[in-house]
């Protein structure tokens, strides 16, 4: 009878270190916690530095703003937009729409046109 043997198999070790995908993931693992830590410094500099707040609204006049109308004028309507008086006042031969700044009572806009008659 005849023996039949095996080769044996030798392996060299392979070095997982040198492998491409191996040295390919770890500059993928380490760029990418490159990103995380620059990303993390941007928010704590923007949060230190405020870019999240919301800009300050205007502030509410610190004298109440007073206001006369013309003889012979009268208001037929009013509106309101922020830090804005709108009003729609007519006389017998006028009629116009006022945009009235609050914070400092300034006539910002007029718009004049003939009253109907």
């Amino acid at each position: 009878m005849s023996t039949f043997s095996e080769p044996e198999l030798t392996e060299t070790p392979v070095d997982i270190k040198s492998a491409a995908n191996y040295r390919l993931t770890l500059g993928a693992v380490i760029g990418l916690g490159a990103v995380i830590v620059i990303v993390l410094g941007v928010m704590v500099f923007g949060l230190v530095q405020g870019w999240g707040k919301k800009p300050a609204v205007a502030s509410a006049p610190s004298k109440p703003v007073s206001m006369t109308l013309a003889p012979g004028y009268r208001i037929l309507s009013s509106d309101t937009q922020p830090g804005r008086l709108i009003l729609h006042v007519r006389s017998d031969m006028v009629d116009e729409i006022d945009i009235i700044d609050l914070t400092d009572g300034r006539i910002i806009s007029q718009i004049h046109a003939e009253a109907p008659k």
